[in-house]
């Protein structure tokens, strides 16, 4: 398949060398001793700013013990050494940040005075350096913004991270090749080669941007307009289907819509209200994110979320395969189950978040359940040692021992549960973005399916109560027709049996049925149901 590079603009050999290894995160820049002189600048994303990341501390040294009278002005002097055509703004959110308003330059307010004379050489190189660009790039044009944010080391080293803002075309873009952009800007996504493809994932960083500095004056009735159409298509799409890509649910989709209601009231005002900058940016980043992931516009974009764009691996391991086997005859077919719908789920590694949460509440409810029915288990074990036919001093008993296994495995399933629990209230209703966000950068997901066994290790873990309950119930019933079996005349003994193959029978009929064993495929291609069409 021939390659199609990237366009590169057309940039002079400069002085300036680029830092070739981006961190996955930027980390703030702290007064540790005056920068050196060398300039090096990086291509960063818009989702690298560290600005929830080593926050500087307040100074309880300084403070006022009171206000003098007649006080009415109360400037900000936290940046002291600020001057020139820098400004302080103040994001919603209340974190504090520095504007250029004449170069249209952001950054963090988390430097100082040494840092931000460094800022400024860095910030005049990058303007010279984007003059011979073709076309050229303007940091004084309306549409162009430029975010820079430095990084200092303990030796003193400084390097300059940039990317430029084009809020014509809302994208993202550099001075610099983005040859690390496999884990920032693709998020690690495999297959990723169309240009309109990698368009979606610069839009949502833009989006992302325009979040984090909601400075620039955009047309906010035109954005509203396209915004209320995506949330009403996904509302459509939720109502009339269940395998939906939107990233919302359906109350959170209603929810949006009366939001929307009032950002088209404040549009209407034409001020440059920074809230509903964010709030618009915010929900429009989630939806342009879903594009990228789900390969909008291509031949092979996902139209179902739970359908994944990748041809399955047919090359399993033999030892994989045998042993996940073993474990669903042992298990009583619970992990295929668990698996088929984890991989609902966990589509591509990529997550869809109204179906995670269903899919932990779904969790959440069965291991509920299995808790108290092995609480009830366990106390009939115990109360069936109490019984005076069972002759606990006899501890070689089989009746005994399948008792004392049944208590065994009633306990670890209660424990499993607990565990289980504990750990779906830790991650399972956080949103997509903590448990695994919608990418493939993730954290809980990925380590617990990084095993030789991937994704069948978790869907193990996830049926091991229902399982270990379910060994804890035929010991019991085992302990229970052995001391029946061992004291009771023919005539009861012949009813007995005959109930227990009523029972049975009903069982296994209950099985063949619902097809909860897939013991009983094979048997299925022999003696086909009448519903099954050839």
């Amino acid at each position: 398949m021939p390659v199609f590079p990237m366009p590169e603009p057309c940039i002079p050999q400069q002085f300036i060398p680029l830092q070739p290894v981006l961190p996955p995160q930027v980390p703030n820049a702290n007064p540790f001793s005056a920068p050196n002189t060398n300039i090096r600048l990086v291509p960063f994303a818009a989702n690298d700013i560290s600005r929830y990341e080593n926050r500087p501390f307040v100074d309880t040294d300084q403070r006022r013990d009171g206000i003098q009278a007649l006080t009415r002005q109360f400037p900000n002097r936290s940046c002291p050494w600020l001057s020139g055509n820098w400004e302080l703004c103040v994001h919603p959110e209340g974190v504090l940040y520095i504007h250029n308003k004449r170069k249209s330059v952001f950054t963090e307010a988390t430097m100082d005075s040494n840092m931000f004379g460094f800022l400024d050489e860095c910030v005049n190189a990058l303007e010279e350096l984007a003059q011979p660009a073709t076309p050229p790039v303007d940091l004084r044009a309306d549409n162009i913004e430029l975010v820079v944010q430095l990084a200092q080391t303990e030796g003193g080293e400084v390097s300059c991270y940039y990317y430029f803002v084009d809020h014509t075309d809302r994208i993202l873009f550099w001075l610099h090749d983005r040859d690390q952009a496999k884990d920032d800007i693709f998020s690690g996504l495999q297959g990723v080669m169309d240009l309109s493809h990698i368009r979606y994932s610069l839009e949502s960083e833009y989006w992302t941007h325009c979040e984090s500095y909601p400075k620039h004056k955009m047309n906010r009735l035109k954005i509203v307009k396209e915004l209320r159409g995506l949330v009403m298509h996904a509302s459509a799409e939720i109502i009339t289907s269940d395998t939906s890509l939107s990233p919302f649910d359906g109350d959170e989709l209603s929810r949006i819509l009366g939001l929307i209601n009032h950002l088209k009231e404040n549009a209407l005002d034409d001020d440059d209200d920074p809230h509903s900058t964010c709030v618009i940016a915010r929900f429009m980043h989630y939806f342009y994110r879903a594009k990228y992931f789900n390969f909008c516009g291509l031949p092979c974009a996902r139209l179902e979320a739970d359908k994944s764009v990748y041809k399955d691996d047919e090359n399993t391991h033999p030892l994989t395969s045998s042993a996940s086997f073993a474990l669903n005859i042992m298990l009583f077919w619970a992990p295929q189950s668990h698996l088929e719908e984890l991989r609902k789920v966990w589509v591509d590694e990529c997550i869809n978040t109204p179906r995670w949460k269903d899919f932990n509440k779904n969790l959440m409810t069965e291991w509920t359940g299995i808790t108290i029915y092995s609480t009830v288990m366990l106390a009939v074990d115990v109360s069936f040692l109490a019984v005076p036919n069972v002759n606990i001093g006899q501890s070689q008993s089989i009746g005994i021992i399948v008792t004392y296994l049944s208590i065994i495995f009633i306990t670890g399933s209660l424990i499993v549960s607990v565990l289980l629990v504990r750990q779906n209230q830790r991650y399972g209703f956080e949103s997509a973005d903590k448990a695994a966000s919608y990418c493939i950068s993730t954290d809980f997901l990925s380590h617990m399916t990084g095993t030789f066994f991937g994704v069948r290790a978790l869907a193990t873990v996830h049926s091991l109560p229902y399982a270990m309950l379910m060994w804890g119930m035929i010991y019991f019933a085992i302990a229970i027709l052995y001391n029946v079996f061992k004291s009771t005349k023919v005539a009861m003994l012949a009813s007995i049996v005959g109930g227990c193959v009523v029972v049975t029978m009903f069982i296994f009929w209950f099985i063949w049925a619902a097809r909860e064993f897939r013991l009983f495929e094979p048997l299925e291609k022999i003696f086909p149901s009448r519903n099954t069409r050839p």
